[in-house]
Formats: structure tokens, sequence, C-alpha cells
């Protein structure tokens, strides 16, 4: 294998934002579903989790946040994307910090928040912080959902990156813009070509698989997991073998394998 570093690097951030954001997520899961006569401290982000029309209401608020950003790149408003992202970026970060190692996060994120303003122009250093960012904010969007209404947003959003690469191909657009300038994708350095991983491609498994922690645990949730990476593997060798430069939907691969190894969970270990 030629780029065996490259794909050492695509799977370890794979894997620590996902292993991040489920172990985020168990520390949320009381404070969201507290025991009978204890407060609530964290609200859902939909008002009912166990309804499959959450899930539309999450794929709507993706489609407004889409077409927001859409809208300012063409009127030329970098500048408010930039200071949008950097909010979400900080606020990423420090939710999974402090959810990960209380007051002690602050001092983490503060050291990522500072690494990220002094070098956002270093790949490496915008990887780490969105590492951090999308399990904070990955664990808060499955614990906000139970296991069917987010499988049927995995799908509904697999078919939605295929249709806006290869159809509408405006999430091209977005990437090509973004590319260099906006924190809007990680990006993995395959000898003379990038890997450009959009944060959906990794926020979306991790809300998945945080739903089925909360739902049936880790037995089934990391093999899940797992498979998932399967499909990422499998969009990594498929790039690597092509010559000329294209851009990929990364979410149906990658749903397929969590669905694939999900389905298989429920045949070994039953529902």
């Amino acid at each position: 294998m030629k780029h065996l570093g490259s794909l050492m690097i695509l799977s370890s951030i794979y894997l620590l934002t996902l292993l991040l954001g489920m172990q985020a997520a168990t520390v949320m899961f009381p404070l969201m579903y507290p025991p009978p006569g204890e407060e609530q401290v964290i609200q859902p982000i939909v008002s009912n989790p166990q309804s499959p029309y959450a899930s539309a209401q999450l794929f709507v608020y993706i489609l407004i946040m889409t077409g927001v950003l859409l809208v300012l790149m063409r009127l030329g408003l970098g500048i408010i994307i930039r200071i949008l992202l950097s909010f979400s970026i900080i606020t990423g970060i420090i939710l999974s910090t402090t959810l990960l190692f209380d007051w002690l996060g602050l001092i983490l994120a503060a050291i990522l928040i500072l690494l990220y303003i002094l070098r956002r122009k270093d790949y490496n250093v915008v990887n780490i912080a969105l590492v951090f960012t999308i399990a904070g904010i990955g664990a808060i969007l499955g614990s906000s959902l139970s296991i069917i209404p987010a499988l049927i947003l995995v799908v509904i959003i697999s078919v939605y990156d295929y249709i806006s690469v290869y159809i509408t191909k405006h999430m091209v657009a977005i990437a090509e813009n973004a590319k260099g300038t906006m924190p809007l994708m990680f990006l993995i350095p395959i000898g003379d070509k990038e890997l450009g991983l959009g944060t959906g491609d990794i926020a979306i498994p991790l809300t998945v698989c945080v739903s089925i922690l909360k739902d049936y645990g880790v037995g089934y949730a990391i093999p899940t997991a797992l498979g998932g990476l399967m499909g990422l593997m499998a969009l990594f060798f498929y790039v690597e073998q092509k010559k000329e430069h294209a851009a990929m939907p990364a979410l149906p691969p990658i749903t397929a394998g969590l669905l694939l190894a999900l389905g298989l969970c429920f045949l070994i270990l039953g529902f």
C-alpha cells in the first residue's frame, strides 16, 4: 500500500472523534435524561427524540444552514462564515472537553482554541480542533435522537450527499470555496493529492453511534462504528487508485458500513 500513513491518519481521525464523542455522550445522558425527581440540565435538540419526524426536523436545519452558507459565499461574505465557524468550533471544543475532563477540560479547551487561532492555516491543527468540535456536537445530536430517527437521518443525508455532489454539485462548490480558508473539512494528504473529508461525514456517523449507545449499549455501538470505518477505508482505497482528482460523497459508503455492522449486531446479539 502506497499511502499507509495517510490511511492511518484518516482512520485515527475517525476513530478518535467517535470514541471521544461517545465517551462525552455517556456523561451527557444523565444530564439530558435524568432519573425521576432530578432536574434536566441539558435539553435535547428536538422536542421528541423518539419520533421519526425528529430526523426530518434535523435535516431541515441542515438544509437551512447549507442554504445560508451558499448565500453568504455568493455575496462574498466569507468573513461572516469564518466568524460563525470559529464560534461553532470554540463552542464544540468547550462542550467536548468539559464533558470529558470536567474543569480540567477548560484548560485543554483554552490550549486548543489558542492553537487554532494562531495556527489555523496548519491543516494538522485544524484537524485536531475539528476532532474535538465534532465530538461535542455529535454527542449532543446523538443524545437527542433514538435509534430509529438516527438511522432515518443517516440514510436521508447519505442520499442528499450523493445528490449534492453528483447532481446539484453545490457541495462541491462549497468545498472548493472553503479549501484553505474555512475549516469545513478534515484534510488528509495522499501523495500529491488531498482527501477532503467533510465534518458531516464524521458528525453523522457519530450521531448514529451515540444514539445506538444510548438505546442498546457499547456492544452495539462500537461494532457499528467499526463498520463505518470499513466504509471509509473502502472510499480511501478508491480515491488512492484514481489518477485524476474528483469529488465524491463519503457518507454513502460510510453509511453502508454502519448499517451492515449494525445489522450483524442485531443478528448475533438480538434486538
